[in-house]
C-alpha cells in the first residue's frame, strides 16, 4: 500500500514524553520518516485541498512509540525448556518474529533485548530493518557473557546442548565480547548474579567477578557500546557498579551506597516487576516448581524495597518487561507498567518511563522517546486518556494506531481523508 509522504495528524491530545502538561489544539506534521514540526490546529484545514494525508485525531491521545529496554523476544514463557530444545533453529527464528510482530501491535517501537541464542536477535533486527519483517526496531546484545552455573543447567555428560555460551576465565570473556562486537550487537548484556529461575543458581551469589566483569565493560565502552547487568543480590550489585555497567536489570537488593553511586555515574534501574507480580498473583494456580516460586516471592518483597528507594532517590528507571519469562507475554508488555504504578511511580513517571527516559537509556534520545520536531515519527494513537487510567495502554483496542518512522505499522480504524 502506497503512502503519502506527508501526513497529517488533527487534533489529537498530545502526551509528549518529557513529562509536559497535556498539549491540545495542535497538529503533527510528518514528513517523510520524521516530524517535521507541530503546529497550532488553526493552520490546519481539514477541508482545504493538500497534498498529504489528514488524520483526524479530535478525542484521542497522541503519544510517543513505546520502548520496552527489557526483552527476551526469542523466548516464550508457555514453553518448557524440553520443548524449546527440541525446537529447531528456524522455528525459534519464526517464533521470534511472530512475537516481534504481536510487540508493536502493543504499541513498542522499540525494544532492547536481552540475551538471545544462535544470533537470532541480530537476524531478527536486521529482517525488520530491511523491510522483510514488521517489528519494533531493535537494539541487541546477542547472547550473555557469563560463566558456567549461572544460568544454564549442567547435564549429564553424555547430553550435550549446542549454543549454550559460558566463559570462565578472563581470556575468554575478552575473546566473545570482542566477538559479539565484530558481530554487530548494539550492547553488551553481563551476568554479574545467578538467576531466581534456577534451582541451583543463587541470585545472592556472584557469576562474573569484579576483574571479569571490568574486562566486558572495558572491550564494550572502547567501542561506544553500553553494557547491561543482569543483577540481583548484593555482591553482583556491586560488582555491576563498580566496573562501570550503564543499567542495572532487576536492581534486587540495593543498599544507600549503591543507589549514590548509580545517582553520580548516572546509572540506569531496569526493575523488572512482572515475572514476580504474575507469581503473586497465581498464588498456589502457579505452574512453576515450587523452589522457582520461593525464589521469585522473596525476590519480590526485596525488589519492591528497593525500587521504592531508588524511586525516591531519583535514580533514574526505564521500563522493562522481561518479556519471554513465564507468564510475561509477548504484545502484553504494558502489564509492567501497571505493576511499576502499584509500586510507587505515578502514571506519568510510568510513561516517561517507557518513553523520553528508556531513550535515554539506549542512547537514542536524539532520535525518539519523545514528540518533538525534528524526531522520528513513533507515534502511537490511543483512544482514551492513559493519565486517568494506566492499564488503558494493556487493551489493544484502545491502540488506534501505530507509525514506525513515518510509516503506519499498525492500523485499527484510524480516520483519515487523503486531500
Amino acid at each position: 500500500m502506497n503512502e503519502n509522504n506527508l501526513k497529517v495528524l488533527v487534533g489529537g491530545t498530545i502526551i509528549d514524553g518529557k513529562g509536559s502538561d497535556l498539549i491540545q489544539d495542535q497538529a503533527i506534521i510528518i514528513e517523510g520518516k520524521n516530524i517535521k514540526d507541530i503546529v497550532n490546529i488553526n493552520s490546519i484545514s481539514m477541508d482545504k485541498k493538500m497534498d498529504c494525508t489528514l488524520f483526524n485525531l479530535k478525542g484521542q491521545y497522541v503519544m510517543p512509540g513505546f520502548i520496552d529496554t527489557h526483552t527476551h523476544i526469542q523466548m516464550s514463557g508457555e514453553q518448557s525448556e524440553i520443548q524449546n530444545f527440541r525446537e529447531s533453529i528456524p522455528k525459534k527464528t519464526l517464533r521470534a518474529a511472530f512475537h516481534a510482530r504481536k510487540t508493536i501491535e502493543a504499541g513498542f517501537t522499540t525494544i532492547r533485548d536481552l540475551g538471545a541464542e544462535y544470533l537470532i536477535d541480530l537476524g531478527l533486527r536486521d529482517a525488520i530493518n530491511e523491510g522483510l519483517l514488521v517489528g519494533p526496531r531493535m537494539f541487541v546484545s546477542g547472547y550473555k557473557i557469563m560463566p558456567t552455573g549461572a544460568d544454564f543447567p549442567i547435564y549429564s555428560p553424555e547430553v550435550k546442548i549446542e549454543g549454550q555460551h559460558t566463559m570462565d576465565s578472563p581470556e575468554e570473556i575478552r575473546r566473545e565480547v570482542r566477538t559479539l562486537l565484530a558481530r554487530g550487537v548494539d550492547l553488551i548484556k553481563v551476568m554479574t548474579s545467578g538467576r531466581t529461575f534456577r534451582e541451583t543458581s543463587s541470585p545472592d551469589a556472584y557469576a562474573l567477578s569484579l576483574e571479569d566483569t571490568k574486562i566486558a565493560v572495558q572491550e564494550a565502552h572502547n567501542q561506544n557500546k553500553k553494557v547491561s547487568a543482569h543483577a540481583h543480590g548484593k555482591k553482583g550489585v556491586k560488582i555491576a557498579l563498580q566496573a562501570g555497567c550503564d543499567s542495572l536489570e532487576h536492581g534486587t537488593i540495593l543498599d544507600d551506597q549503591d543507589i549514590e553511586m548509580m545517582l553520580k555515574n548516572d546509572v540506569f534501574l531496569v526493575p523488572t516487576l512482572s515475572y514476580g507480580k504474575h507469581i503473586e498473583m497465581l498464588g498456589e494456580k502457579c505452574t512453576l516448581p515450587k523452589y522457582a516460586m520461593k525464589k521469585a516471592i522473596k525476590s519480590r518483597k526485596n525488589r519492591l524495597n528497593s525500587f521504592s528507594k531508588a524511586l525516591k532517590s531519583g535514580v533514574k528507571i526505564a521500563m522493562g518487561s522481561d518479556s519471554g519469562m513465564p507468564f510475561v507475554n509477548h504484545g502484553e508488555n504494558v502489564f509492567e507498567l501497571i505493576a511499576m504504578v502499584e509500586a510507587g511511580l505515578t502514571i506519568m513517571q510510568a510513561i516517561q518511563s517507557m518513553t523520553g527516559w528508556a531513550a535515554e537509556l539506549i542512547g537514542v534520545s536524539d532520535k525518539i522517546g519523545v514528540i518533538a520536531p525534528g524526531k522520528l515519527a513513533d507515534i502511537v494513537i490511543v483512544d482514551k486518556n492513559p493519565l486517568k487510567d494506566i492499564s488503558l495502554l494493556y487493551s489493544k483496542e484502545n491502540i488506534k494506531g501505530v507509525i514506525k518512522e513515518g510509516k503506519i505499522e499498525i492500523d485499527r480504524g484510524l480516520k483519515k481523508k487523503n486531500s
